[in-house]
């Protein structure tokens, strides 16, 4: 079976969707479309497809199985919707939308046209994030777990991430990620979350020309089913050139994991794990699980949409990752802005 795929948006994202289904024999890249000309030639003409400047040419271009979604979060909704409608699967990039009204709509164009939508959720697949897991699995940390995920980066320099018009903003871009890795160590739903945060990044020179800043900057909670605890500490609104700083780890009655990269102090969360250990502290002293290379892009979930094609397994949003992980979001913004803990139970 041979899929023809449509990538809208030719920018990193795009260009890794691109990268991850060329690399593929049972796909090939068809179309790509961009707003930037010089953009969607280039990765065209790398990927041997047709350039469109209009998402829907590319969408409806004929043979089309498949549209991989890789611009900002606003767009999210209209080009999956118009993409179910046309009988294409969807595999969209996170966050899935920028409301859950949003996300609802587009599960319903999914589910009426009968057709897969998956949210790339790609750090599951991440050699630390399975080895964490499988520890997890065999009962070496213990129950319950605390998780804790900290980032702290320069403002960034793709400027869409800083609107709350186009991405919601850093918190509404990243927070998505660790949420999903919660639900996926725990295998538990939340049940109420708190948070507080801020943007740091105002009066920052490269941040200079937008005036619809998000929140960069939070400290949020989260409560499981079982009693296990979220700890999430985002900072994308550090000054222009400051190294990057990020931990992550999980602990619970019988030891702790975490993360180290001895040849790279700067690493960010979710980044290919080639040179990364985990290291397990328990009373049986310290051990070091070496991680092994990872993919650059969305290989995991290209695999899975690509195997519930082919399995002809029930359509619709694979697991409800996607959703869950955006329920989280507006409930963690919401609870910055309000200034309450937001049950969700």
């Amino acid at each position: 079976m041979m899929l023809n795929v449509a990538i809208i948006g030719c920018g990193d994202m795009g260009s890794k969707h691109a990268a991850a289904w060329a690399a593929r024999d049972d796909s090939n890249i068809a179309a790509v479309c961009d707003i930037d000309a010089a953009r969607r030639d280039r990765l065209a003409k790398e990927c041997g497809a047709e350039a469109y400047g209009d998402w829907m040419q590319a969408i409806v271009q004929a043979g089309v199985d498949v549209v991989s979604i890789c611009t900002p979060a606003c767009e999210h909704r209209d080009m999956a919707v118009a993409a179910a409608a046309s009988g294409r699967h969807v595999l969209c990039e996170k966050p899935m939308a920028l409301t859950l009204t949003q996300a609802d709509e587009m599960i319903a164009a999914a589910d009426t046209a009968n057709v897969h939508l998956h949210v790339s959720h790609q750090y599951r697949g991440l050699s630390r994030y399975r080895i964490i897991r499988q520890l997890i699995e065999d009962d070496v940390l213990g129950s319950p777990l605390h998780i804790r995920f900290t980032e702290m980066r320069e403002v960034r320099p793709k400027l869409a991430m800083h609107r709350r018009s186009q991405s919601g903003g850093p918190i509404h871009d990243m927070s998505g990620h660790l949420f999903d890795l919660a639900r996926f160590f725990t295998g538990s739903e939340p049940q109420s979350v708190t948070a507080t945060g801020a943007i740091f990044g105002r009066g920052k020179q490269r941040l200079a020309t937008i005036d619809d800043l998000g929140i960069d900057a939070a400290d949020i909670q989260v409560r499981f089913a079982g009693g296990h605890c979220l700890s999430v500490g985002i900072n994308w609104g550090l000054p222009e050139g400051t190294p990057s700083y990020s931990s992550e780890a999980v602990h619970g009655p019988k030891g702790v994991a975490y993360t180290e990269d001895r040849h790279n102090s700067d690493f960010n969360l979710g980044e290919p794990s080639a040179t990364k250990t985990v290291v397990v502290k328990n009373g049986q002293g310290t051990r070091t699980i070496a991680c092994e290379a990872d993919y650059e892009g969305p290989e995991i979930c290209i695999d899975a949409i690509v195997a519930a094609i082919r399995d002809d397994t029930s359509p619709g949003l694979a697991g409800g990752e996607g959703y869950d992980a955006l329920r989280l979001i507006t409930a963690a913004l919401e609870a910055i802005e309000s200034g309450r803990s937001v049950d969700l139970c």
